[in-house]
This record gives structure tokens, C-alpha cells and sequence, in this order.
């Protein structure tokens, strides 16, 4: 008679991927922003943090790219709302304030700060008072570019991403 050993249960089969670098960059770059947001500019955390996660990415290129993409984003949406919500609580009137955050992003040929951007420019029109717009918005991207600044510095400087040829970075095959 042959003894088959009983299979194991499924939670032992499964496998954790390692903790990698980036995410080890990631958790050091969100934390940074998080306390100098905190204990620096005595300000919310939270914009700088995405800012920072946003800028942490596997290449040199793909985050100077992801973190442009992310504060011009920021920069549109956030002007736009201020400019728009600062004068009025109708949400007719502020849903169409996106059109000209889109345009804008568009003539940047920028669209993929669209998305970003409209998720700041409807933070700083619902998330406070009309009277409180300017203040809110100029904090929110104040707080992405000081986040998008941290993630990129320890990106850059704590086991560095790969470096692309020149070719690559200009779209050359080679």
C-alpha cells in the first residue's frame, strides 16, 4: 500500500513576492514627504505623498516623465479650479470648468495630466469653503511639486534606476 503525503494547505503554497528596491524607494520617499509636509510646511500629507509614490518609478526617463505628467496635472487643474471655485459653489459651473483645465492640458499636448488634473481641480473646488479655494489650491500643488521633488531625490540617489542611451530617451531605435 502505497502512502500518499496529504497536500499541503493552500495558504503554505502560496509564494510572497520579494520587497524590492523601488518599493523600499517608494515607502522612503512617501514617508519623506509625509514629515516634511508635516513638520516643515504644517500642511496636509497627503498630495506630496502621491507626488512622491508618483515619481518613483523603474527608469530615470519614466520618472522624470511620470512626475512632469503628475505636476502639470496639478498645476492645471489646481489654477483652474481656484479661478472658477473662488467665485462659485454652482456645480454646473464647476463641472464645466473643466473644459478649459482640458484645453489647456491639450495645448501642452499634455493629455495624460488630464486625469491627474482633474482629480486636483474637483479637490480644491468640493473639499472647501469658496472663500478658502486659493489657499487650498496653491497648498495642493505646493505639496505635489515638494512631493514629486522628494520622490525624484531618492529615486536618483538611493540605488539609482537604470539609465537609458541617449537614443532611447530621444525615441531613436538603438
Amino acid at each position: 500500500m502505497v502512502y500518499d503525503e496529504p497536500k499541503a494547505p493552500a495558504l503554505r503554497r502560496l509564494s510572497f513576492p520579494r520587497i524590492g528596491m523601488r518599493t523600499i524607494k517608494t515607502v522612503i520617499a512617501a514617508m519623506l514627504a509625509a514629515l516634511f509636509m508635516k513638520h516643515v510646511m504644517h500642511q496636509t500629507m497627503f498630495f506630496a505623498c502621491i507626488g512622491a509614490i508618483t515619481a518613483v518609478e523603474k527608469t530615470v526617463s519614466s520618472s522624470v516623465r511620470a512626475s512632469v505628467i503628475r505636476n502639470i496635472g496639478t498645476i492645471t487643474g489646481g489654477l483652474v479650479s481656484i479661478a472658477i471655485s473662488s467665485f462659485t459653489e454652482n456645480i454646473a459651473l464647476i463641472s464645466l470648468g473643466l473644459i478649459p483645465m482640458i484645453l489647456v492640458d491639450n495645448a501642452l499636448n499634455k493629455k495624460e495630466s488630464i486625469v491627474p488634473g482633474a482629480i486636483v481641480y474637483f479637490a480644491v473646488a468640493y473639499l472647501n469653503t469658496m472663500d478658502q479655494a486659493w489657499v487650498y489650491g496653491l497648498n495642493r500643488i505646493l505639496g505635489t511639486l515638494i512631493g514629486t521633488g522628494i520622490g525624484l531625490l531618492v529615486n536618483f540617489t538611493i540605488c539609482p534606476p537604470k539609465k537609458e542611451s541617449i537614443s532611447s530617451l530621444s525615441g531613436e531605435a538603438g
